[in-house]
């Protein structure tokens, strides 16, 4: 017991680190090196736990969307919701967590122009949700409208974070989620509902401590 959570505070020392360079230094300004040197921590240590640095980039990713799963299932009646509707919960506050804060939002540029991010993280966010879309889908036809969800979300993205003056962070959730309502073939007012819920939760519900870096 004593060996895992020696194990467990070590990993978290890394995270934690990397966080905070990645936050200050951006994701290519930060070598693992700098983060053994930051933390205290052996090259062979912090490789043991973590081979790359996409590896960490990756699970900084993972822990920030549990997260924000877990904040909107303890806020809302969650067994009466679908997947897809907590997912559309999630998902503005998922965008404001990262595009309202200038450093993590360059932080996030950087991970949009690194093809696994979105290869990796959009099909551990969606596949959960494959039986709960209202309109049943091949998992082929799934796969792809995944695919294309995640480049319509990567070039949105990338349109905010050079000119974030041109619309709000909210009204990007809104376009965004609104296309990819469209993509996996849920009915348009279906749609406008889950996000109409989605909004009425944030403004009640206040989750800006989560956060994906600092």
């Amino acid at each position: 017991m004593k060996k895992y959570k020696k194990g467990f505070q070590t990993e978290q020392i890394i995270l934690q680190t990397a966080k905070q360079l990645f936050y200050n230094n951006g994701y290519a300004k930060t070598s693992m090196r700098d983060i053994c040197a930051e933390s205290g921590i052996q090259l062979g240590t912090l490789t043991y736990y973590f081979k790359k640095k996409k590896d960490i980039a990756e699970r900084i990713y993972s822990e920030f969307i549990v997260r924000l799963l877990s904040f909107v299932r303890t806020n809302t009646y969650h067994d009466k919701m679908n997947g897809i509707q907590i997912n559309f919960h999630k998902q503005i506050y998922h965008y404001h967590a990262i595009y309202s804060d200038p450093q993590t939002r360059s932080f996030h540029a950087e991970m949009l122009h690194s093809e696994y991010i979105y290869q990796e993280i959009i099909l551990k966010l969606y596949n959960p949700y494959f039986r709960d879309l209202p309109n049943r889908m091949t998992k082929e036809d799934f796969d792809t409208a995944v695919f294309a969800d995640s480049c319509l979300r990567k070039e949105f993205g990338l349109q905010y974070i050079n000119a974030p003056q041109a619309k709000t962070v909210t009204e990007l959730y809104v376009t965004i989620q609104t296309m990819t309502g469209r993509l996996m073939r849920i009915p348009e007012e279906t749609t406008k509902q889950y996000i109409q819920e989605a909004l009425t939760f944030f403004e009640n519900h206040d989750g800006s401590a989560i956060r994906l870096l600092l």
